[in-house]
């Protein structure tokens, strides 16, 4: 078995073809490497795909299962996992897998495709059965009778009809729990998770390159969820249908008075602006406002000779603009929450008191009095393209305040945004138990909300 052998079997898959695989090949040198447990995918300078020969004997002996192994080890790329965590835990790994399987599957959901899953982990075991489909899939879902309460919804939410998916975060959380009372539970993870190479400088025209091309594969039905690098990107509506309790009404908006939106700093920057002002007048001429005017004909059995009253008068004065931009995080590990956090910014958005941008790996930024508009969205998350859009405004208009509401799973700020954005001030509401630890570089004062 040779390199262009793999080339060959690849290209002999019906579906490749619409999915460019000889383009995305092209950019990757193969090579068959034993000392790696499966297959692998160097982001160098010299980018290649390393395939262990004997798991590709064993388990790939038909050309849809190969096609699956490569599949997988490009979304490792696609997604920005390669790059997320310096030091990925087990729990990370298992994460990462499950979701990127149950993505494949939901792709290619004939069995000559996802049987591979089925082959290299067992569906009876835990955490195994997290990297396959289900028993009776795609029929139904027939999950073992120890699975608990929480597994099941993640399971459903990997492989069951919805169209949004299970977050890494879900599956992370059920996977550090279950792990902690089983860590010795046997699993088979595709590529080379270990320590090595995990300094070595990666190439991001490689990366780019590659996401480019998979702009162009058919586009999923279900929604990638989770902290990545996110898929290309979508229209997508933002949802504030379902109505917050008061109470977390109160939480926010008192949120947005720590970040000073709603009461103006001395120092914030004013624009003249017209504006209607009452002044207090005496006059001559009888005014229907004045409440003076029956105690004294009561009293003095006259009218009054001067009448109070109160005349608008239009001026042009210097008004505050809003201190703070809001940026909301839309990627996939926050949909559930979304609806809440959207409903509790619509009346301060409304009001004019802020400007509210959503970011995902993309920003946009939401209309004026508009709040279920259309904004774009890759359902991945890195904050870097929140630095990047304060960056490109100019010094002269940029907000002092900068408020960030988010789960947490952002990724690090790169050192170069930080510096160059010293001077403003950060606050990070955090929803889940996420430490804040990535918005430390910042100096961003962690607020927590409680949904």
């Amino acid at each position: 078995m040779t390199a262009n052998d793999i080339r060959t079997r690849i290209y002999n898959v019906v579906p490749a073809a619409t999915w460019q695989m000889e383009e995305l090949l092209s950019l990757l040198d193969i090579v068959l490497d034993e000392s790696i447990p499966t297959a692998c995918v160097d982001c160098t300078a010299r980018p290649r795909l390393r395939l262990n020969p004997g798991f590709i004997e064993e388990y790939c002996r038909t050309d849809e299962h190969l096609l699956m192994l490569v599949l997988h080890e490009l979304h490792h790329v696609v997604l920005g996992h390669t790059r997320l965590f310096p030091r990925p835990t087990k729990a990370h790994n298992l994460a990462f897998d499950a979701v990127i399987n149950a993505m494949l599957c939901h792709q290619f959901p004939e069995e000559r495709y996802w049987s591979f899953f089925a082959a290299i982990n067992d569906a009876a075991s835990f955490p195994a059965r997290l990297l396959r489909p289900p028993r009776l899939w795609p029929r139904s879902l027939k999950l073992p009778e120890d699975a608990s309460a929480k597994e099941q919804r993640v399971v459903e939410l990997l492989y069951g009809p919805a169209k949004v998916g299970a977050t890494y975060l879900e599956v992370f959380e059920l996977l550090v729990e279950s792990l902690e009372k089983n860590p010795g539970g046997q699993c088979v993870l595709l590529g080379n998770h270990s320590d090595e190479g995990a300094d070595s400088a990666e190439d991001p025209f490689f990366g780019k390159a590659i996401r480019d091309i998979v702009s162009k594969w058919p586009r999923p039905d279900r929604i990638l969820s989770g902290r990545d690098q996110g898929l290309p990107t979508y229209s997508w509506k933002l949802d504030a249908s379902e109505d917050p309790q008061k109470n977390i009404r109160r939480i926010f908006e008192d949120l947005l008075r720590k970040a000073g939106i709603r009461a103006a700093a001395a120092n914030a920057p004013r624009r003249l602006s017209r504006t209607a002002v009452a002044r207090s007048i005496e006059t001559v001429v009888p005014q229907a406002r004045d409440r003076r005017i029956p105690a004294w004909r009561s009293l003095h059995g006259a009218w009054p000779l001067i009448y109070r009253g109160v005349q608008v008068e239009e001026r042009r004065r210097l008004q505050p603009l809003p201190v703070a931009h809001v940026y909301l995080d839309i990627s996939g590990s926050m949909s559930s929450v979304l609806p809440k956090l959207a409903a509790a910014l619509r009346r301060p958005h409304k009001q004019g008191l802020l400007r509210l941008f959503v970011f995902s790996t993309v920003v946009g930024e939401v209309e004026p009095r508009n709040l279920e508009c259309k904004v774009p969205n890759t359902f991945g998350t890195d904050i870097n393209c929140v630095l990047r859009h304060l960056e490109s405004i100019t010094p002269r208009k940029r907000p002092r305040r900068v408020l960030l509401v988010t789960d947490g799973w952002v990724g690090t700020p790169h050192s170069t945004h930080v510096r160059n954005l010293s001077r403003l001030r950060f606050f990070a509401a955090i929803v889940g138990h996420d430490s804040g630890s990535e918005f430390q570089k910042l100096n961003a004062r962690i607020l927590r909300l409680p949904i």
